[in-house]
This record gives C-alpha cells, sequence and structure tokens, in this order.
C-alpha cells in the first residue's frame, strides 16, 4: 500500500512597527484566545500552526519580529 501523505513546512515572517498587534494575531491564529495584556517581543519569537487538508499536513512556522522601536535606538 502507497503512502501519498506529503508534509509542506512554510516560515513566515509577521513584521511590523510596534504595538500594531503582530504578536495578537498570531496568538489568536494559533492559540484562540486574545489578551488584552501587551507585553513587548523582544528580538524573534515563534509559533507553529498545524493544518490538515486530505492527504496533506501543512506546517505553518510564524515568526513574530520585533518592532523597529524594540530592537533599535533612535
Amino acid at each position: 500500500m502507497q503512502n501519498n501523505h506529503k508534509e509542506h513546512l512554510f516560515k513566515i515572517l509577521v513584521i511590523g512597527d510596534l504595538g500594531v498587534g503582530k504578536t495578537s494575531i498570531i496568538k489568536r491564529y494559533v492559540h484562540q484566545n486574545f489578551s488584552p495584556n501587551y507585553r513587548a517581543t523582544i528580538g524573534v519569537d515563534f509559533a507553529l500552526k498545524v493544518l490538515n487538508w486530505d492527504h496533506e499536513t501543512v506546517r505553518l512556522q510564524l515568526w513574530d519580529i520585533a518592532g523597529r522601536r524594540s530592537i533599535t535606538r533612535d
């Protein structure tokens, strides 16, 4: 019996200015929750979302890149 299961990995960078909601969007999509408590991302954080369609697995690595003001000094 032949296994036709396919797996795919996509790395997605989520970038934008400080405080626009990048982390909130990622947490809502991956963990189905929202927190009104704001905590700035320092450096890079990532989350994994696994989706299954028919005989394919899609893994989304969502990279949360810190907003510009939290990683550099102006």
